[in-house]
């Protein structure tokens, strides 16, 4: 019978040390989000048994009210807190070195057909997926806007979580070059240097500003 308990409780123990790593890394985001948010916000990571049984296509979610305000939570799933867990820990992140190989200034930089698309873009989309819904939580609705906002805080999330300046601007100039390719929802021609969603049209930086400094939930008009 003894031998039975101790069975029985191994697995329980695992269960109790996974909520706790899940609550952790929540609480290490929290802070992040807020930043972009410019407000308290809270970040709900994806259980493992909430994923098993996840039928929804989105990787990221915030509700917003009947009158339009939206939750101070924010939603992503188990596989984008997973990467996001793994940057944070990592020591260097030799899935974007490729990106420093690139010129930049070609008529199609990063093709969604590369080798370094395939080695860089679950990393990168992370961290626009961690952006995008903070954005939501600052009252950003549409999601093309909202989108191009992520891009431009892109750089300050990467250094949040550890990562190096230039390889942090990397990342969010990897993917403004890629927002075209996103669809008429999440795309749009105007998130450009001095365009409509551009923040801070009156300067030559796109899409991070110099200094990098947390986005306080600055917006533009929709």
């Amino acid at each position: 019978m003894r031998v039975l308990a101790s069975i029985a409780v191994v697995p329980v123990l695992l269960v109790g040390w996974q909520l706790w790593s899940d609550r952790s890394f929540e609480h290490r985001l929290a802070p992040v989000a807020s930043g972009i948010a410019g407000r308290p916000v809270e970040v709900d990571c994806q259980s493992f048994f909430g994923a098993l049984i996840d039928t929804q296509g989105r990787e990221g979610q915030v509700y917003f009210d009947a009158a339009g305000a939206p939750e101070r939570e924010l939603f992503l799933t188990r596989k984008i807190c997973k990467r996001l867990r793994s940057f944070d820990s990592a020591p260097t992140h030799r899935e974007l070195d490729c990106l420093r190989t690139i010129e930049w200034s070609s008529p199609e930089p990063l093709p969604y057909s590369s080798a370094c698309f395939a080695q860089a873009s679950e990393t990168i989309y992370a961290i626009l997926i961690l952006a995008h819904e903070s954005y939501h939580t600052a009252g950003s609705r549409n999601e093309a806007q909202t989108n191009c906002f992520a891009i431009q805080a892109m750089a300050w999330t990467a250094m949040e979580l550890g990562a190096p300046q230039d390889e942090a601007e990397l990342l969010a100039l990897a993917m403004a070059t890629l927002e075209p390719g996103q669809g008429p929802e999440y795309g749009t021609n105007d998130c450009r240097p001095g365009l409509r969603f551009d923040l801070h049209p009156g300067t030559a930086d796109f899409p991070t500003e110099h200094p990098i400094v947390a986005p306080g939930g600055r917006v533009s008009a929709q």
